[in-house]
């Protein structure tokens, strides 16, 4: 007769001797592996529910603890479950058939986790927008964590947000972007307001303290450190907070931890442009509740790790007084960027406080002993250079710069010569005109006949008819470099100029311009006190001389050649918008223009263009007129002008000129500038040849 042990054992379940604990209490989970094969999931899965859910009805220690035989048989099923799991519910269908079901495979069918990892690789908030938009799925994923933490823009006072991404840290490392705005800043400074991620419980009031106020920036210090240590995926940082004691030189220690991934840096802060060893005594703006210790603390040294990938900086000052010197330095700056080895865009730019206008501006010497192999753009502005030697040396040795802006003080054209083959690569050229005539004027190791491809020169000022040295116009060697590059030299923004002498000499020097800003007059009282509206030019004939010498011209800005017009006569002018955009060249009158809509030749925008033209006034009528026979003359006499100045001066419009279908030519090349242009309104009539409209520019 066989043992009960024996007989136990063929059943399929064992029967653990007296005395000793069972090691599976339930008697319908099978401890052999052998016994649930890879094929059944649906058995598997059953058995691993009933194990675990039998370890909450034990006694003692033993509760929610596995054996060792528990756990070997709990890791097969969930290796049985688990190739399972990535095909869908189907695949654990009961129903056993015969016909091979499809593998259904994708970025949706995914585990939140790896969608996540797949999702921080993505930077820009446009392509997250895309992903979410596929489907339900990958919105639940791309919005709670990381469309709403790709840009941040709060104050250092905003301990809510910190604290935030303190105790989150997931979260934290899906921020890229960092602006850390002026405690100052409102509404009027700071359109787009805070953006701060939703869903943040604490409010900043609930982490203050109203018992110790002075140590409250320590606490905001603090905090923000600590979120930045966080920040392990932060590729770009922002810091325009001036009015705290905070600097940005007291979070370089967690700053520093961000080395391998920032990207950018821009800092606007006064205190950048101090010396370490300056004293407190020497700052012109300080607060009243500043004490000695806090000053002598804020002209610390400043510890800096390496940023290997750090491509961008910018460094500016501010109007304002706080923390700004009497003496201001560039020790600190040039500290820092010794740590950037992988350099290629920088940007120094200093200017006076409000109440401060006389003083040194910082010395620059320090700072081009520098170098940098990959330095493609240089912009430094507002300092001064005591020995040009130095300046000649860092431009010759920089052969990447493509793009350079210097507003250097201390540069004369008898002491500022460059050696021959510096800059062969550079494109845009903003400066002064010894700068300009000293780089163009530079020969190149290929012979005269090479030259640098420069596209762009700005920044310089044409002296006038009357401006005589050494026996010749000082202007003569400026036109003869910028006839030579000519060829590829396609726009420039002027500074200032005197008389018309100046711009038929550029425009005779460069007759394929296609954008051309002369800037302001120099030497001539306008009349501004009609709320920065000035008059068009007098001289439109001779204007058009010019234009004639200009044909690629596609914008031409610092003059204005349109009349204003008045919407006072004009109902439902907020809905309707400028007038001006309701344009035609056509000079009929409003009887003809209704004439001509009742046989149906002008579409429905010409029925408001008719209504609005019966009720204007009898001198806007006239200047509408004056303005369309304008458009047409400087349509004919330069075909691909497009882009002129709007009438009033401080508003992002401008005026456009196009052709309709009716015309033989079309207007080419659109706007020339780095501005794009938005329509305020449509046009009037489809069979016009010419006709003008107001834009807005876009807000970049």
């Amino acid at each position: 007769m066989p043992s009960p042990v024996a007989s136990a054992t063929r059943s399929g379940s064992v029967a653990p001797p007296k005395g000793r604990p069972s090691l599976f209490p339930s008697k319908s989970i099978n401890p052999d592996l052998s016994a649930h094969p890879r094929t059944n999931p649906i058995g598997a899965l059953s058995t691993l529910l009933k194990l675990l859910s039998s370890l909450s009805s034990r006694v003692g220690r033993c509760q929610y603890k596995l054996t060792p035989a528990e756990h070997a048989l709990s890791l097969h099923l969930v290796s049985i479950l688990d190739p399972y799991v990535y095909q869908g519910a189907k695949t654990l269908s009961t129903v056993v058939s015969a016909q091979t079901m499809p593998i259904i495979s994708g970025l949706v069918y995914q585990p939140t986790e790896i969608l996540d990892s797949i999702m921080s690789f993505l930077d820009s908030k446009r392509d997250l927008l895309n992903v979410a938009l596929c489907c339900k799925h990958l919105h639940d994923v791309v919005f709670p964590r990381h469309f709403e933490y790709r840009f941040i823009r709060c104050k250092v006072s905003s301990l809510s947000v910190w604290n935030h991404l303190l105790v989150n840290h997931s979260l934290a490392r899906n921020v890229r972007r960092l602006e850390i705005v002026d405690e100052r800043s409102s509404a009027s400074t700071m359109p787009r307001g805070m953006i701060v991620p939703r869903g943040i419980t604490k409010r900043d009031t609930d982490l203050e303290s109203t018992d110790d106020e002075l140590g409250m920036h320590k606490k905001q210090e603090r905090y923000l450190g600590l979120a930045l240590q966080m920040m392990s995926g932060l590729k770009e940082l922002k810091w325009s907070c001036n009015h705290s004691p905070i600097s940005i030189e007291h979070i370089w220690s967690a700053l520093s931890m961000r080395c391998t991934t920032l990207d950018t840096l821009e800092i606007a802060d006064n205190l950048m442009f101090t010396s370490k060893s300056s004293e407190g005594n020497d700052a012109v703006g300080s607060s009243a509740g500043e004490s000695d210790s806090e000053r002598e603390e804020g002209s610390g040294p400043v510890s800096v790790l390496p940023m290997s990938t750090l491509t961008n900086a910018v460094f500016k000052s501010t109007r304002h007084n706080y923390g700004a010197r009497k003496n201001p330095d560039m020790s600190r700056i040039t500290e820092v960027l010794s740590r950037c080895p992988s350099l290629k865009n920088l940007q120094v730019t200093f200017v006076r406080p409000t109440r401060s206008q006389i003083g040194h501006l910082p010395l620059v010497n320090e700072f081009l002993e520098g170098r940098w192999s990959n330095l493609t753009g240089l912009s430094l502005s507002g300092v001064r250079c005591a020995q040009t030697t130095s300046l000649e040396d860092f431009l010759s040795e920089h052969r990447q710069l493509e793009s350079l802006h210097l507003d250097v003080s201390g540069v004369y054209s008898a002491n500022f010569h460059l050696r021959p083959d510096s800059l062969p690569r550079l494109r845009e050229l903003t400066s002064t005109k010894v700068v300009i005539n000293a780089i163009l004027g530079c020969s190149l190791s290929n012979g005269e006949s090479t030259l640098r491809p420069i596209e762009t020169v700005k920044g310089f000022n044409l002296s006038g008819m009357l401006a005589i040295g050494d026996g010749k116009h000082v202007d003569t060697e400026l036109l003869h470099n910028l006839k030579k590059h000519s060829s590829t030299l396609h726009r420039v923004e002027l500074g200032g100029w005197h008389d018309m002498d100046d711009i038929k000499k550029l425009a005779s020097s460069l007759p394929g311009l296609t954008y051309l800003d002369l800037g302001k007059r120099l030497n001539v009282n306008t009349n501004r006190d009609r709320g920065g509206v000035v008059g068009p030019v007098t001289n439109f004939e001779e204007w058009l001389e010019v234009l004639l010498t200009l044909p690629e011209l596609r914008a031409l800005h610092g003059v204005k050649f349109f009349y204003e017009i008045s919407t006072h006569n004009i109902p439902n002018s907020s809905s309707v918008g400028n007038p001006a955009s309701l344009s035609t060249t056509s000079t009929s009158s409003p009887g003809t223009l209704h004439a001509q809509q009742t046989a149906g030749t002008i579409p429905g925008d010409s029925v408001v263009a008719a209504k609005i033209q019966s009720q204007m006034s009898l001198m806007d009528r006239s200047r509408m007129k004056k303005n369309d026979w304008t458009a047409s003359m400087l349509v004919w006499r330069c075909p691909k002008l497009r882009r002129v100045d709007y009438w009033e001066d401080g508003t992002s419009r401008i005026i456009v000129l196009t052709r309709g279908p009716g015309s033989s030519a079309s207007v080419g090349g659109g706007a020339s500038g780095d501005q794009a242009v938005e329509g305020e309104m449509g046009t009037v009539r489809e069979s016009s040849k010419v006709r003008w409209e107001v834009r807005r520019l876009k807000a970049v």
